[in-house]
């Protein structure tokens, strides 16, 4: 790697092979370069790599417009064997069918893996090297074969997007004015800084992403002048762009880890390719000293780097990756371990994700008012729907109320409306609408002559009573035909000309009068609108009613249900169950989770077959009183800490939270008790959720925030509350043993609960593997079958 002059990068060349006439030498235009974990921005990096049972094969080939034709040449020249490892390839930069080119390595190098990238723009030019000979548009490689050569790679891609979609309305290369025609700066300051003014130097924290994550296409803002941002490269007018996060901290840490899992490979050398991007945001050498520290470290920054995710090759940008390589069995070695600077930027990142979800609640209400208004407007048309002209829902139950054997309802919605009125505007989807009435209409009219008549019920949705003598199986045929002739007409979206079509999507709901007789005309159109919003929910296009006959059975059981949660409150059949909470490493029992059980004929009944029944009624509020009088009934005269659960109902039941407080000044020592919050968006009101918790609080007992990380969790007013603990929902930590994804998202949880001085739980242990990551990742507590499952609680009998 050099940055500098052909002819000195030659000159080094010649010399090379005169010493070392066998040698393959490949190279590429780089700056700066890393040699030894430091950065070097002016000269030539030699990097020599001895194997003693490795074979190598070397290839050139000049780029042409067929990117797939190249990759093809250059691997056929390699002479890949069974036993090729790894393929080292350099990239003069070039955007002729770049995609073409980087993809057919899937096909003629599959399970190869291959690193290296494309070469920097330097001073003195851009080239790659194979041997003596220097190109300037070319690809270049080397490939190592031996089944002694062991390879091993990792790279790091850690931008994240935070928050919503915005669209870029004003911009001019890479200078942006306005996006959703507000003026730039002010946006950064309304998301960064709750308004205030945001240093210019801290924006590069929160760079903007376009397209998918994966890509990590990444726009840095550099500086600004009257209100506009310079970025370090060009946005245009209609590109949709996301905020993006990645802390040096973060990624530092992610790096130690990786460094970590490397020092079982015991590398002989590892070689850095990382994007001249990265500069830009992580000063110096700070993320190359935890893979220094594991062995040798050398490489240089290129314009793009290659890496295999395990299963594909792909090129990546702003991104750093390494290529590890031993040969043979490794040494009985031990490293010291790396470490993470730590840093703060926990301030804005908070601000960020509370305006994020600020925007998606506003998003909701304006929902919410469309349809509001919608439905206004459906209700003032009494007999006619003003958008299609069609007769409406009043008519549609005239008609049912002669509705006779033989003839059918029919109920259809278009269920992608809203995204298309989201997407192209309500102009664009009422038209939309009178052009489906007219296609239905057609339809009816060609198939069934006289016999059927159609009827707007809603927006987007239609219905049609005919008359036909054929069985539901033979209609769903002719509707599913009918669906997909009518997924290849092209819709022309008005007043959109660059748009060729919309793609539309329909599910129907089906009655019968003969399955049905005794059923009135509102039952019917019920039934049919079930039918069809079962088909929705199982993603088909059509459904019967008579197949959903069962959920009338269901219904009948849940009644049932009610019935015995009420027994077992009458008859005291309310059992407490206790599942241990353990500390972690120790394994020492910290305190029992109190689980509430019913009896029925002599049958325990867990909680997830009654609760979600009851949810909402009064019944609910009778169990948790009875729950709370024989937990503390049994808890009073033991020692162990215990928690009981409190879900938003419980909150706001002033009855329910008199009976605990009695419980609580009932004990010795209150600060044995634990209040375990579900914090979701069942609560309406935080600041009555607020006051309880810091009431009890001053009472001696401990808030615990259950569920933290299940999708919903309001982070200021988590702050607010101040628990003492955060329990790690269980859904995240299950996985982290399979999903590194899910293990990232529960260490970075972990440590924002740190930063609140909150203990940690990790919920759902159940193994040994589980059980290890949970407590590496810093949990202070485990909970789940591996550690111990639920058990009955008794009082205990005094002598």
């Amino acid at each position: 790697m050099s940055s500098e002059s052909i002819e000195k990068v030659q000159a080094w060349v010649d010399r090379l092979l005169t010493l070392y006439p066998e040698a393959k030498v490949i190279g590429l235009s780089a700056e700066p370069m890393i040699h030894d974990g430091q950065l070097y921005h002016d000269g030539t990096l030699l990097i020599f790599s001895h194997f003693a049972k490795t074979q190598l094969t070397c290839s050139a080939q000049a780029l042409s417009h067929s990117g797939r034709k190249d990759t093809q040449a250059l691997v056929d020249g390699l002479m890949l064997q069974p036993d090729s490892q790894l393929m080292v390839c350099f990239v003069s930069q070039t955007h002729i069918d770049d995609k073409a080119r980087f993809h057919a390595l899937n096909t003629f190098a599959p399970g190869i893996i291959v690193a290296g990238g494309l070469a920097t723009e330097t001073k003195q030019g851009q080239w790659v090297l194979l041997g003596r000979q220097l190109y300037h548009q070319a690809m270049v490689s080397v490939a190592l074969h031996s089944e002694s050569l062991h390879v091993q790679t990792g790279a790091y891609t850690e931008w994240n997007p935070v928050g919503r979609t915005f669209r870029v309305t004003a911009a001019n290369g890479c200078t942006v004015q306005r996006i959703d025609d507000i003026p730039i700066r002010q946006l950064y300051d309304r998301y960064l800084g709750n308004g205030q003014s945001v240093p210019l130097e801290r924006l590069s924290h929160f760079p903007l992403m376009k397209g998918e994550a994966t890509l990590q296409d990444v726009y840095m803002p550099l500086a600004e002048q009257d209100g506009s941002l310079l970025f370090n490269a060009p946005l245009a007018v209609g590109d949709e762009v996301r905020f993006c996060f990645d802390h040096p901290s973060i990624t530092l840490e992610q790096i130690s880890i990786g460094a970590e899992r490397l020092r079982e490979f015991q590398a002989e050398q590892i070689v850095i390719y990382s994007c001249t991007s990265r500069l830009d945001f992580i000063a110096g050498n700070q993320e190359l000293l935890p893979l220094q520290n594991q062995a040798a470290t050398h490489g240089g920054y290129l314009a793009g780097e290659w890496w295999h995710d395990g299963q594909s090759q792909r090129m990546l940008h702003h991104s750093m990756t390494y290529l590890a390589l031993r040969e043979g069995t490794p040494a009985q070695t031990t490293l010291s371990p790396a470490y993470v600077t730590k840093h703060d930027e926990i301030a804005p990142l908070f601000s960020l994700i509370r305006n994020a979800l600020d925007d998606l609640d506003e998003m909701n209400r304006d929902l919410t008012q469309k349809i509001q208004d919608q439905a206004s407007l459906l209700t003032a048309s009494y007999r006619v729907d003003r958008r299609t002209g069609l007769p409406n829902r009043v008519v549609l139950r005239e008609r049912l109320l002669q509705m006779v054997n033989g003839e059918h309802l029919l109920a259809l919605k278009l269920t992608n409306f809203h995204q298309i009125n989201e997407k192209y505007g309500y102009q664009v989807g009422d038209q939309l609408l009178v052009d489906l009435t007219g296609h239905f209409q057609d339809y009816l009219t060609q198939h069934l002559p006289g016999l059927s008549s159609l009827y707007a019920i809603g927006v987007g949705e239609w219905a049609t009573v005919f008359s036909a003598d054929r069985d539901e199986e033979e209609i769903h045929r002719l509707f599913s035909q009918f669906v997909e002739q009518l997924e290849h007409v092209n819709f022309e979206p008005y007043g959109l000309p660059e748009v060729d079509y919309v793609s539309v999507s329909l599910c129907a709901g089906l009655v019968s009068r003969k399955e049905f007789p005794a059923e009135d005309a509102d039952d019917l159109l019920l039934r049919a609108i079930e039918a069809r919003r079962h088909a929705f929910q199982r993603n088909r296009h059509f459904c019967s009613a008579t197949r959903l006959r069962a959920q009338d059975e269901l219904r009948q059981k849940r009644l049932g249900w009610l019935s015995c949660v009420s027994r077992a409150v009458l008859d005291n059949n309310v059992l407490v169950y206790g599942q241990p909470i353990v500390h972690a490493h120790s394994h020492q029992l910290a305190s029992y989770e109190c689980l509430v059980r019913i009896e029925d004929d002599g049958e325990i009944i867990l909680p997830g077959r009654f609760l979600p029944i009851i949810e909402g009624s009064h019944l609910y509020t009778r169990l948790s009183r009875q729950m709370i009088k024989s937990t503390f009934d049994i808890m009073r005269d033991r020692h162990e800490a215990f928690s009981i659960n409190l879900s938003p109902q419980d909150l706001m039941s002033e009855r329910t939270l008199l009976r605990l407080e009695e419980a609580v000044k009932s004990l010795a020592d209150p600060s044995r008790v634990g209040l375990e919050v579900l914090e979701n968006e069942q609560i309406k009101d935080y600041g009555q959720m607020i006051e309880v918790c810091e009431h009890f609080k001053r009472l001696g007992v401990r808030i615990i925030v259950d569920d933290f990380g299940s999708g919903y969790s309001n982070i200021d007013e988590i702050i607010k509350l101040e628990p003492q603990v955060i329990k790690l929902d269980g859904s995240l930590i299950c996985n982290i043993d399979q999903d590194i994804k899910q293990r990232k998202i529960a260490q970075q949880l972990i440590k924002l609960c740190q930063v609140l001085n909150a203990k940690t739980v990790a919920e759902f242990v159940h193994n040994q593997t589980v059980c290890q990551i949970s407590e590496d990742m810093g949990v202070d507590y485990l909970q789940g079958f591996y550690l111990g499952q639920p058990v009955r609680l008794r009082q205990r009998v005094l002598a």
